[in-house]
């Protein structure tokens, strides 16, 4: 199926952008992720979705509130509610397996039609998916055209739109963008099954009841969550007038100082991190273990020397230096010190982390297989959320993502040649908020 075929099907069926008329707030970085709804998947309707308009970069759900005045000018201002993850419902149009293992769906619920793309991690037969039939009838199904079928996902814009001037949503507000859904889950619904004659009208109820919660205020955005979190957090959150004060070239002596959350401000100022960006592990919400395994990598880092100096039997392992990872000539003026390099055996079978693992998990009921999950779950949430990468895969090597030394060499490097260096592997996992923030670090000094 051609490329053009999925794009042109981003329309709706005579469907407005959700009735912008009032003045809403601003949308505003800093608040937008304390909104829970904002890391919620929310039930929509899917010219819903292709209508949302793009304020500041952000798609934005804007409805009218409930309150009503006879006069305009004391006429209530909309709310304006950012989303990022969605829950659809609609017919299968079409369907095309990349030879990548994507399977780009085109997805119709009446309303409009969007496209979806989904990675199936199913080897045996990509597009197979569970039939929401019952727990004792789930079965794997090939997807086809013309099933009927539920998507959760998050919502990716593929093309800004048209830009608008609007004083009352703000300085960069675009309507008509193309947009796609990056789907985690694509279920078939039987439709002809007893149990699921309903589901269809039940999904445009929760639509229609998560319209009327946001005109109802019972949906919270990022701004009226702040009065919950305190005075002393509120202020370090909102001590910046704007989002380009909030990253100007003192953003990263601001970020260690600031105390928006307990990180200790040793990893504040080795990693330019703190918990607030973390991904959240159920098993250990206070990120116990997650600070013992960053305080023991830092230690190892601190204690590793030259390889030349280092047996090749050790669990410790280096590079020359970071500019040897991005393949860059070294310059012996600029040589600094070695990156870490350790594999995930050694982290595992670390005596005492996993003791510290078991002392977090001893309240659940099955601790040793909750340490081990915890263990791994830490890992896998520390690589997402751009701490460490994979350097070898047979090897089961990781590279420790620190400033002193992976990040700041290898910026120092990139922003002092004439020409454009390729990003290396590391890089794809480091939010860009913290890479904006090491480059801010690195041209202060």
């Amino acid at each position: 199926m051609p490329e053009k075929l999925t794009r042109s099907t981003n329309t709706t069926t005579n469907h407005l952008p959700n009735n912008a008329y009032s003045t809403p707030a601003a949308v505003d970085y800093r608040t937008i992720g304390l909104s829970p709804q904002y890391w919620t998947h929310t039930p929509l309707l899917i010219g819903d979705v292709v209508g949302l308009p793009l304020i500041n970069g952000v798609d934005c759900f804007i409805c009218s509130s409930c309150a009503s005045s006879r006069d305009d000018e004391q006429r209530p201002p909309n709310i304006i509610l950012p989303l990022s993850k969605v829950i659809l419902q609609g017919i299968i149009t079409a369907i095309d397996r990349r030879p990548n293992g994507c399977i780009l769906l085109v997805l119709d619920d009446g309303t409009g039609s969007i496209d979806v793309r989904y990675w199936d991690n199913d080897d045996s037969n990509n597009g197979w998916h569970h039939d929401l039939e019952g727990p004792q009838q789930r079965q794997k199904k090939p997807l086809s055209i013309g099933d009927y079928c539920e998507v959760l996902g998050k919502i990716k814009t593929m093309t800004a739109g048209t830009k608008y001037s609007c004083n009352c949503l703000g300085n960069d507000v675009r309507f008509g963008c193309i947009r796609e859904i990056h789907a985690s889950s694509v279920c078939t619904m039987n439709r002809n099954h007893s149990t699921n004659t309903n589901g269809e009208i039940l999904h445009w109820v929760k639509c229609l009841n998560f319209t009327r919660d946001v005109q109802d205020n019972k949906v919270k955005s990022g701004q009226q969550m702040l009065p919950l979190l305190g005075d002393s957090i509120t202020q370090s959150i909102m001590n910046s007038e704007s989002v380009e004060c909030f990253e100007s070239e003192s953003s990263s002596n601001n970020f260690i100082e600031r105390k928006c959350c307990q990180t200790p401000q040793l990893f504040r100022k080795a990693m330019l991190y703190c918990h607030c960006e973390a991904t959240l592990e159920t098993l250990d919400p206070s990120f116990t273990y997650r600070d013992a395994l960053l305080q023991h990598l830092l230690d190892m880092e601190a204690e590793l020397r030259h390889l030349s100096q280092c047996s090749h039997d050790t669990t410790l392992s280096s590079t020359e230096d970071c500019i040897d990872l991005i393949g860059g000539e070294v310059n012996g003026s600029n040589h600094v010190a070695p990156p870490l390099l350790f594999t995930f055996k050694s982290i595992y079978k670390d005596e005492q982390l996993a003791s510290i693992a078991r002392e977090v998990v001893a309240d659940t009921l099955v601790p040793e297989v909750n340490a081990r999950q915890l263990i791994q779950n830490t890992f896998r949430a520390m690589v997402n959320d751009g701490l460490l990468s994979l350097f070898d895969p047979s090897a089961d090597l990781y590279l420790l993502l620190s400033i002193g030394r992976v990040m700041e060499p290898y910026f120092s490097y990139s922003l002092s040649k004439a020409y454009s260096v390729a990003p290396p592997f590391f890089i794809r996992h480091v939010p860009r908020k913290r890479i904006n923030r090491i480059k801010n670090w690195v041209s202060e000094d």
